[in-house]
């Protein structure tokens, strides 16, 4: 997928400890770090996390980590990424996970996410969860959940909570994008194949879901203390930090939003599993073909796929690429 109608792809959030250099709005008592400091969030020009390299013969790709959210306040600039990618040929962005959504597919999400006539989100879920659920709204002045389905109060929650924390989705992906249009460098837009909408709506409003709604209540049930820490770790470029913080609090499919509530999001364990494996063959595919073709390409995917085990920087060193990693 190029670049071309770039502009038709959205985040879908359903799907989907640094030190602070000046005060954004004041926190509120209970955001606090283990030391009982208020965690403040850093905002203007930031350089983000360092770039994993890997070589391939006198070939090399440089690849970004990104997470989600990060401040509001806080614009990514990196005089490095860009000075290598006035130098390279291509840019590849992994938007696996992220969905193209038209008009039609709004409107149908739309009458997809309320319950049926009669029952509310009180009915559907355990009552101590519901509890959960109540107090987590009002903490950050979340309103209209009653309605909806388990994944659709989930979605609610997310986005109530980022714009209360004054947190954005986004982080590198659309700069680095809007970047490469500027340098007229190539841009690849990579996304492992979905099944048709109305499967994903149907698989949404399964009960299964639940787990989800129980997920992202976990995560924001320290105020929104460990979503800070997070966003500013990106930000300044604390990636020790990252690699503690990213499982438990991303907003993105490599967060709460990974093991039982994928599978229960793509309908089962063996479809979540396809999807992975899929994923991960399709995108090592691209960066073999961008490594072999260009002299110097860009990337840029989830920063999970960076630092576990089994993602996309494991699955080129099995396959004999030297990998070196920032400092």
């Amino acid at each position: 997928m190029r670049l071309a109608g770039l502009m038709g792809l959205a985040l879908w959030l359903l799907l989907g400890a640094a030190s602070a250099r000046a005060a954004d709005n004041p926190s509120p008592e209970s955001e606090t770090d283990d030391s009982n400091l208020a965690v403040v969030l850093v905002m203007g020009e930031q350089r983000g996390p360092g770039l994993w390299k890997v070589v391939s013969g006198d070939h090399v790709m440089w690849i970004l980590g990104e997470v989600s959210p990060i401040p509001r306040r806080v614009k990514w600039r990196s005089r490095k990424f860009d000075n290598l990618l006035r130098r390279s040929q291509e840019l590849i962005v992994d938007f696996s996970g992220y969905w193209a959504a038209t008009a039609e597919d709004m409107s149908a999400y739309r009458k997809a996410e309320k319950l049926p006539k009669g029952k509310t989100l009180r009915n559907v879920i355990p009552d101590k969860l519901y509890s959960r659920v109540d107090a987590t709204a009002k903490l950050f002045g979340v309103t209209g959940f009653e309605e909806l389905y388990p994944f659709a109060a989930t979605n609610r929650l997310v986005v109530g909570s980022m714009k209360q924390l004054n947190l954005k989705g986004f982080s590198a992906r659309f700069a680095a994008l809007e970047m490469a249009h500027r340098r007229y460098i190539q841009a690849t837009v990579y996304a492992a194949p979905e099944p048709p909408f109305e499967t994903r709506l149907t698989n949404w409003q399964n009960d299964a879901n639940i787990v989800c709604l129980e997920r992202v209540v976990d995560v924001l049930k320290d105020g929104g203390t460990g979503l800070k820490l997070l966003a500013n770790a990106w930000s300044v470029g604390d990636i020790d930090t990252l690699r503690e913080l990213v499982r438990t609090y991303s907003f993105s499919r490599d967060g709460f939003r990974a093991d039982a509530c994928a599978a229960a999001m793509r309908g089962g364990q063996k479809q979540a599993s396809e999807f992975e494996n899929e994923r991960k063959q399709g995108w090592l595919k691209e960066a073999e073909r961008a490594l072999k073709h260009n002299r110097s390409t860009m990337a840029v995917t989830l920063m999970t796929d960076l630092l576990s085990d089994d993602g996309y920087i494991a699955l080129l060193r099995a396959r004999g690429y030297e990998v070196i990693e920032p400092e």
